[in-house]
């Protein structure tokens, strides 16, 4: 057996879905029904299974890059940028990636992430986003505030933030929550305790 492309599936995999067993006549081998069994594990996107005489059975892997985290009914799931699951294996190796959470959240990160991708230092700033109602973002910031999206034109609302913060330094502000689903207008949500403190006139 000669396989070229393998990087995340293991060995392991691919021979237990290639079932094929030394000594068996080649011409009993079908690479039809290998390949069928090779892209239902998650890593692989597509597959070619040939059988070269004598005595070799090629096979050639092309496999999913992983471009997000998927939260979903608590646990965590690999994905790839067409919102294809991957699964479990390997994700202890890609931690960095972004966390999305909700229904359809796949199908809709690709553009997300592109999105966010324009402003380096913001986005690392992003531990989740989380896909509302079917139709916009959330995002979550390591500090625990929520950014809240709007759903027509999110990339306008989301260079305001950048803007807002860049020049007035809003996001290092106590608050918890800044909701930009309204055009042309500004939403900020103080936390608790600073919002008594507000109130108490203390500084």
């Amino acid at each position: 057996v000669l396989v070229e492309g393998r990087t995340e599936t293991t060995r392991k995999q691919i021979m237990l879905a290639l079932d094929a067993h030394r000594d068996a006549p080649i011409l009993s081998y079908d690479p039809h029904a290998a390949r069928a069994r090779l892209i239902r594990l998650g890593w692989i996107e597509d597959a070619t299974v040939e059988r070269r005489f004598p005595a070799t059975i090629y096979v050639r892997i092309s496999e999913r890059r992983a471009m997000a985290i998927w939260q979903r009914k608590g646990r965590f799931v690999l994905v790839d940028a067409r919102g294809e699951v991957i699964g479990r294996e390997g994700l202890d190796r890609y931690g960095h990636l972004k966390v999305i959470v909700g229904a359809e959240a796949p199908k809709h990160a690709a553009k997300l992430l592109h999105m966010l991708s324009g402003a380096p230092s913001m986005m690392k700033r992003i531990t989740a986003a989380v896909w509302v109602g079917g139709r916009r973002w959330n995002l979550r910031l390591e500090d625990q505030i929520d950014i809240r999206l709007p759903e027509h034109n999110p990339e306008i609302a989301w260079n305001k933030l950048i803007e807002l913060d860049q020049n007035h330094a809003l996001l290092n502000r106590d608050i918890s929550a800044v909701d930009l689903r309204i055009p042309d207008r500004l939403i900020v949500r103080m936390r608790p305790e600073a919002a008594k403190r507000r109130r108490d006139g203390s500084t």
